[in-house]
């Protein structure tokens, strides 16, 4: 008795639990309210009861690792009083008038919404509501604001193509909780200016980094809405930019070799007077399958020395055969990658050291000017064009995280861990058409500490007539 009361939240003179029935693991009670004298609210004449209806309430907290079900036993009373007739029925504290569930679903409804690989449909049928409901009570409660600025941001879009003028999101990240500030329904200037200067200015001169990749108009932000911020270009997108040149000119060389073999089919077939089909070349199926090779970062790499038969060559090989292999197709593809490591390397010493970072730099843009390629040639001018932004990457600052507080540099990491998060919501949900719905869902699945903005004095839908009682 005493802990059913305190699951409902009632005192326990305020009611009577009369009957109990357990099921299996379903366990059903029955409430009613102790018998008094009631009296008419408007004329003060004494009521008399009408009857007793039974109502079926489902609480879906577990009780003593049951499911509960509610059997309400609700008196109706009217006035006694000819000229007023006054009828009214039991309230329970527990249960609004016109629901089938008890207060408590509306809440845990909200709390089941922070895990993104629910969605409406599954939150509906475990709470035995239906999933407009359920999407309408998220709406309600949940509605939240931007959190402050800190002294470091990170700022990424993100593809969601709600829409013509929903496509690229824009997502602005603490970079020091990891936490997102908030999310626009897009990154162009006519959203993006409005909303950066509607934010008090004492508030954005407190932005000291804004980190961000080689998007010239999110460097632009620094001048427009943050004057005493630097960029802060991330270092990943730098190797990703000389990783794609790469990847490009192998691409090349793939579609240069498979037309060379449809050429030699053709004439095979030609020759033969029937349809010949050739199976994949050496070039290609080392090219397409051991590519990484060359993009990877060698320290990524892990070398296999045991003997293993391939199924195209019918041999046994191992690592260092496909690396020969690749570099005897073209000898460009070792010094592309041994170039690329040297970046690489760069960009994982003098963290917390800018200024050693830049004499490096200056050395690494002088021997990649002097190239005989064309991509590193290209890759120095976007070096020196984005020396500022790379230099301050060293930079170190605190981050918390997972209940420890430790010095990081800055970078964009984070934001892209909660972009494929977007992305994950995006495809559970099938697609969304509110932005503002989906705004939400995001911010409040994500954020470490969310706290609901929402209306509180929830009017639930209409299941019951005012007759039916």
């Amino acid at each position: 008795m005493n802990s059913i009361t305190d699951l409902l939240d009632l005192e326990d003179g305020d009611l009577c639990i009369t009957e109990t029935q357990i099921q299996g693991q379903t366990k059903t009670i029955t409430i009613e309210t102790k018998p008094v004298a009631h009296y008419c609210p408007n004329c003060g004449y004494r009521m008399y009861s009408r009857g007793v209806k039974k109502r079926k309430v489902n609480h879906p907290i577990l009780q003593d690792n049951y499911s509960l079900i509610i059997i309400l036993k609700q008196r109706r009373w009217r006035c006694t009083n000819p000229e007023c007739l006054y009828d009214i029925s039991e309230n329970f504290k527990f249960v609004n008038k016109r629901r089938r569930t008890s207060n408590a679903t509306d809440m845990l409804i909200v709390d089941a919404y922070r895990n993104l690989m629910e969605t409406s449909v599954s939150i509906a049928k475990k709470f035995h509501v239906s999933d407009s409901h359920a999407h309408e009570v998220f709406d309600r409660y949940v509605k939240l604001d931007r959190l402050p600025l800190t002294d470091a941001i990170s700022i990424d879009e993100v593809c969601i193509d709600m829409d013509e003028r929903c496509k690229y999101a824009l997502v602005i990240q603490d970079f020091h909780t990891g936490d997102p500030i908030d999310l626009l329904r897009s990154r162009r200037n006519d959203v993006t200016e409005p909303y950066f200067t509607g934010i008090p200015i004492e508030e954005r001169l407190s932005v000291r980094y804004l980190i961000s990749d080689m998007y010239k108009p999110y460097i632009a932000y620094v001048e427009k809405y943050f004057p005493n911020a630097i960029p802060v270009v991330d270092s990943f997108h730098v190797i990703q930019w000389i990783t794609r040149l790469i990847d490009n000119h192998i691409r090349q060389l793939i579609k240069k070799y498979r037309q060379r073999d449809r050429e030699l089919q053709a004439k095979l077939s030609m020759e033969r007077h029937e349809p010949v089909t050739l199976p994949v070349s050496d070039e290609v199926y080392i090219l397409q399958k051991y590519r990484w090779l060359v993009l990877s970062n060698l320290s990524n790499i892990r070398y296999h020395q045991d003997l293993r038969m391939d199924p195209h060559f019918h041999r046994l090989m191992n690592t260092f055969d496909y690396e020969d292999a690749l570099f005897r197709i073209d000898p460009n593809l070792q010094e592309f990658r041994d170039l690329k490591e040297k970046y690489v390397q760069f960009n994982s010493r003098n963290n917390g050291d800018p200024h050693s970072a830049r004499l490096e730099l200056y050395t690494l843009i002088k021997e990649y000017r002097s190239s005989r390629h064309d991509i590193f040639r290209d890759f120095a001018s976007l070096l020196e064009k984005f020396e500022d932004p790379i230099i301050n990457s060293f930079i170190m600052v605190e981050k918390m995280g997972n209940g420890k507080i430790y010095n990081s540099r800055l970078s964009n990491g984070p934001i892209e861990s909660i972009n494929r998060k977007i992305k994950d919501l995006k495809r559970m949900g099938r697609g969304f058409r509110n932005f503002e719905h989906f705004r939400n869902r995001f911010l409040y699945s994500t954020r470490s500490a969310p706290v609901l903005n929402g209306v509180t004095d929830y009017n639930p839908v209409d299941y019951f007539e005012e007759d039916d009682f």
